[in-house]
């Protein structure tokens, strides 16, 4: 998912205004300061909200050698409850399931099917587990990027171009469509019109390959979810098996 591992830092800014009709790009697009508080809004309202729900179901473009894309599929279901409890079920139409548990002490990657478990010692913060998991296991947590909004102002520099597509109904939700553009990537957001400006959808596009590989994922938001503190802490069964995750400078270092 490489589209998407390179936008994160990104999403939480930038956007140039237009009319509701999609306009031609100009030769020097331009960076309106309206639209990049419509997305600071965004991030802003994510931040606020303390203890939500998340069910995401994204498709993402793997390209063959032969330069083929083949597109599969994900059904993703988050628990968050700021600022140190995190939960994912993780089912794929390739892979077996697998499990994420994150309770502010230990990190857990459980898989279901094989009855596998891995538990490590984790960072007191979400922003932080989240981080050090990837740097030192290449465990990429889904939709890393609904926490990490607005948390890096700078990477406003990094957009080339933006516009604003207009009004647009996702599943019945009405939202307002962007696109944007930076170096090597084309991406799109639907965001909540009104009190609550959740992104509902996303599409992000890879343009420095020729394939042109696409991500997009549909959002669907409780934000009266309440779970429990248990709810985010693994407990094995009896035929459960625990295994070890070997580090990524371990792995390297054997080959």
């Amino acid at each position: 998912m490489r589209a998407m591992q390179r936008l994160i830092p990104v999403f939480a800014f930038a956007g140039l205004l237009l009319t509701p009709a999609v306009a031609k790009e100009t030769a020097t697009p331009a960076i309106d300061p309206a639209a990049i508080q419509v997305l600071e809004r965004m991030g802003a309202y994510l931040r606020s909200i303390n203890t939500f729900g998340v069910r995401a179901s994204d498709t993402i473009d793997e390209v063959l050698d032969t330069g083929q894309k083949i597109q599969m599929s994900s059904d993703i279901q988050l628990l968050v409850k700021r600022p140190n409890f995190l939960r994912a079920n993780i089912e794929t139409d390739r892979a077996a399931s697998r499990q994420l548990f994150y309770n502010g002490k230990t990190f857990t990657l459980f898989s279901p099917g094989k009855k596998f478990y891995a538990t490590v010692p984790a960072k007191p913060t979400i922003g932080e587990v989240l981080t050090n998991i990837e740097a030192k296991y290449g465990i990429a947590f889904p939709l890393a990027d609904l926490y990490r909004w607005g948390n890096d102002p700078d990477d406003i520099a990094a957009i080339k171009a933006a516009r604003f597509i207009g009004a647009s109904k996702i599943d019945g939700q009405l939202t307002n469509h962007y696109a944007f553009r930076q170096e090597g990537i084309d991406w799109q957001i639907w965001i909540a019109q009104g009190d609550a400006p959740l992104p509902i959808k996303y599409v992000i596009t890879t343009t420095d390959e020729p394939e042109q590989p696409q991500y997009t994922v549909n959002l669907k938001w409780d934000t009266a979810s309440k779970p429990d503190d248990a709810t985010f802490t693994f407990v094995p069964a009896e035929d459960d098996i625990a295994i070890a995750i070997v580090p990524l400078d371990e792995v390297k270092s054997t080959k």
